[in-house]
């Protein structure tokens, strides 16, 4: 089960670089709960894909990279990168993210950013050596 999650999260991920935001809302339950770092929780396919476009919004030349994904269980734990430069501001931002997906019949019912990657590897239930393990 748990490389089947980590393919459904990947595909994901590259339907959300596409701006294939249909396809990504078919891969989450109706009821997700996305708990983003910015505004904390939204729930629901419209509030997620809401909220995506508002991130999209924000940015110019956005380009968001996943580097690692390991899975554990029901459990998907992403290490993202993104680079880009905000709309408004124009300022340059590079870095790098930590997210945690859980799945429940190949459907992803729940998504949490994280700054710390030792908090989002506590919440996948992984250590600092599974992650090693995994590279």
């Amino acid at each position: 089960m748990s490389q089947e999650n980590v393919e459904i999260v990947r595909e994901l991920w590259d339907a959300y670089s596409r701006g294939d935001f249909d396809h990504v809302l078919a891969l989450n339950d109706p009821q997700v709960v996305h708990v983003t770092l910015e505004e904390g929780a939204v729930y629901g396919s419209d509030a997620v894909h809401q909220n995506f476009e508002r991130w999209k919004e924000t940015w110019e030349d956005l380009e968001d990279t996943v580097e690692e994904v390991i899975g554990v269980g029901d459990k998907v734990f992403v290490v993202a990168r993104i680079r880009g430069r905000g709309r408004a501001s124009g300022v340059e931002v590079e870095g790098r993210f930590f997210e945690v997906y859980t799945l429940r019949n190949r459907k992803v019912v729940r998504y949490e950013e994280f700054r710390e990657k030792a908090a989002a590897l506590e919440a996948a239930g992984l250590s600092e050596q599974d992650a090693h393990a995994n590279s």
